[in-house]
């Protein structure tokens, strides 16, 4: 059946400005655009926008759609301005002797300006606690999850990770970093069955969020890769396209699992360092609120040249978080001496931090960068302490990776942020703290549209609305601008050509 979505401004996205009349759809696929007199004649239906704003189907870059939907459930701890309401709210959760487990508190905001530890927590004597900071690169663990654990002052610090201890070397709860799967690991382990109800709600919320899919991270979290990638295999359908990275420690077990049209698998995903909040991101100066402290690298070098060549051994490309710039230096080294495969482009995630000589050297390889916008209003003010005012230059620098011509994507990294697209185009775009920096409109939607399809080369098929581009898009109730970002809703989101989400009215 063919279908005709027009009465409505529809931004093909293709150059700023344009827009078409009408746009026809049959199996999925975007037949043509034109005027409406043109294609009236040809459509069997057709659906009125009724004025509304069509644009391709957003998508974000980079998410953990498990830990999405997780967040949709359970306490969520950034909510809280106060060490003493979390744990009086965690208190209120707990099962006596059943480990808990949440997530989002975030020092910078809290009264106390400090983070949690055990000390806190040991009120909850019997039932073991586990408290992921917002960036999900420390986390705080009570006594009795310790206890399980086998962790004492004198468990050695693991590679790329530690175990904080007071000013006395006792414990206090605090692991950063690859230490915290010395906690996780103790964690018991969640069923399919489980994955899936938390898939299912993840992706309905993101759909009521005009998203028509995501790339994301989660193969290595949830016991064995084969646990959730069931349960995605159970739920997605065809209402969603869950683009899946795979983490490198499960990266050549997943060889010879097949894609389908709405699971398809990436690139390696390796973690460089760690977080700015939890000063674990690795920066080739001393921290200016911490003396002493450059942050933390998760591997050797050694091990991430392995990583590496074993991402080439596989013909792939790699996907690396990296927030400091001696994180970017490290994983550049790399590259150039094992270049990503030829018609691949490897994907640096955050750099939130860089310099001009990084810039330059990132312009000669074959790089998609992905970019989180919220991270400016989150991140800012505490930041500038964190780094300094001149480290700024090169800080959380979008319109200057723009400028330089670099391929960029949006994405939320929800569960640390908000997963909704439109407030991270409105961060894009209104940068009170780095005016210089801010994107246009047109700059900020290409992120979530035309930038997240060159992240993963569906360029020629995702992120237009074009003839012969997959029929994905988002229905909005007024044109976006840099002042309607945050006043606009979504009204429809449409997939492979199907409505998956309608407002209600």
């Amino acid at each position: 059946m063919k279908i005709l979505w027009t009465d409505g401004p529809i931004f093909t996205m293709d150059v700023s400005g344009e827009q078409v009349e009408a746009v026809l759809v049959e199996n999925g696929k975007i037949i043509q655009t034109g005027t409406k007199d043109q294609l009236l004649h040809l459509a069997d239906q057709i659906h009125s926008l009724q004025g509304a704003a069509m644009y391709p189907g957003f998508v974000d870059s980079h998410i953990h759609l498990i830990g999405h939907g997780e967040k949709l459930t359970y306490l969520d701890l950034s909510t809280f301005s106060s060490i003493q309401t979390i744990v009086s709210a965690v208190a209120q959760h707990v099962n006596k002797g059943e480990w808990y487990v949440a997530e989002g508190w975030n020092d910078n905001k809290l009264v106390e300006g400090r983070p949690i530890t055990c000390k806190d927590l040991n009120e909850m004597k019997e039932t073991p606690v586990v408290l992921k900071r917002i960036c999900r690169h420390v986390l705080v663990a009570n006594s009795k999850a310790m206890e399980l654990a086998g962790i004492t002052k004198d468990t050695p610090n693991p590679i790329g990770g530690i175990i904080g201890k007071d000013e006395h070397g006792n414990l206090n709860g605090l692991f950063y970093d690859e230490a915290q799967q010395l906690i996780t690991s103790c964690i018991p382990a969640v069923t399919t069955d489980y994955l899936k109800h938390v898939i299912q709600a993840s992706v309905t919320d993101l759909q009521s969020k005009g998203l028509t899919g995501v790339h994301t991270e989660d193969m290595a979290y949830y016991g064995p890769y084969t646990v959730p990638l069931e349960a995605f295999r159970r739920t997605i359908g065809t209402s969603f396209r869950t683009h899946l990275l795979r983490h490198h420690e499960v990266f050549e077990q997943m060889q010879g699992e097949e894609p389908t049209d709405f699971i398809e698998f990436g690139a390696m995903k390796i973690f460089i360092d760690g977080s700015l909040g939890g000063h674990t991101a690795l920066l080739s100066e001393d921290y200016s609120d911490s003396p002493g402290n450059k942050g933390v690298a998760v591997h050797d070098k050694k091990k991430l040249e392995n990583l590496v060549k074993l991402a080439r051994k596989y013909n792939e490309n790699i996907a690396v978080h990296v927030i400091g710039d001696k994180a970017v230096e490290i994983i550049l080294d790399l590259i150039e001496n094992y270049p990503a495969p030829v018609g691949k482009k490897d994907r640096l995630i955050h750099v939130n931090v860089l310099t001009e000589d990084l810039l330059n050297r990132m312009a000669k390889l074959p790089v998609v960068l992905d970019i989180q916008p919220m991270f400016v209003p989150s991140d800012f003010p505490w930041v500038i302490d964190r780094l300094g005012k001149e480290r700024l230059t090169w800080a959380y620098a979008w319109k200057t990776l723009l400028e330089k011509g670099f391929d960029c994507s949006g994405g939320s990294d929800s569960p640390i942020e908000l997963a909704d697209p439109l407030l991270g185009m409105d961060a894009a775009t209104n940068n009170v703290h780095l005016p210089n920096q801010e994107l246009t409109a047109f700059e900020a939607i290409s992120l979530f549209t035309t930038g997240s399809a060159r992240a993963i080369g569906k360029e020629h098929v995702r992120g237009k609305i074009l003839s012969g581009y997959d029929a994905d898009f988002t229905i909005v109730d007024q044109v976006l601008t840099k002042k309607t970002f945050v006043t606009s809703k979504v009204l429809q989101t449409i997939v492979n050509g199907e409505i998956v989400f309608n407002r209600k009215k």
